[in-house]
């Protein structure tokens, strides 16, 4: 799968992404949200590896691009489209971006495409998305693609891999089929 926007080309991982995602994942600035050390090559390898086996199970269900400049030669992100079964109509949306491109609305622009995408091609009704309470450059990305906060999480265990870490204060955030629509809308007029 690929996805072309006016500056970027979100593309399938290879395996010879992980040394561009163990670069980015290592920047205090990437970090200041994560509250834990820096992702060791190895865990960088098993997000790849995870990313590319999604892309081949069938019925797919998780839809994770790498985000590359339009040549496909720089990857400085990646933000994806997931859904818990085939069946079902609400599904969440993340996304990670290097701190050297931050500021330049490459992260909206990826979340743009992936938002048409789970609401077009895979008929979504809602899409969810999370991010640390005070993480101000998320929470404003989400709410200029007009998602509405809906819940505080607490402070928290993690129950991922980083299963010894504490989660800082998180927000939960919703867009509808029918909000995107109309912000699409107004965008185009």
């Amino acid at each position: 799968m690929e996805k072309l926007t006016e500056r970027l080309r979100l593309r399938e991982f290879t395996r010879n992404d992980v040394g561009a995602v163990a670069e980015f994942r290592k920047d205090p600035r990437y970090l200041e949200f994560y509250y834990r050390p820096p992702y060791t090559r190895e865990e960088c390898v098993r997000f790849v590896e995870k990313c590319i086996a999604w892309s081949g199970e069938n019925p797919r269900t998780r839809f994770h691009l790498a985000i590359t400049d339009r040549a496909g030669e720089v990857l400085f992100g990646n933000c994806g489209v997931r859904k818990e079964s085939i069946e079902t109509l609400r599904g969440d949306v993340g996304y990670e971006l290097s701190p050297a491109y931050w500021g330049n609305g490459y992260a909206t622009e990826a979340v743009r495409a992936m938002l048409d995408f789970g609401f077009a091609d895979l008929e979504l009704h809602e899409i969810e998305a999370r991010c640390v309470a005070a993480n101000k450059r998320s929470v404003r990305l989400l709410h200029r693609l007009g998602f509405e906060a809906t819940e505080r999480m607490q402070p928290g265990q993690c129950r991922d891999e980083f299963t010894d870490r504490m989660l800082p204060e998180r927000r939960v955030f919703l867009l509808s089929r029918d909000q995107w629509i109309h912000s699409m809308s107004g965008l185009n007029a």
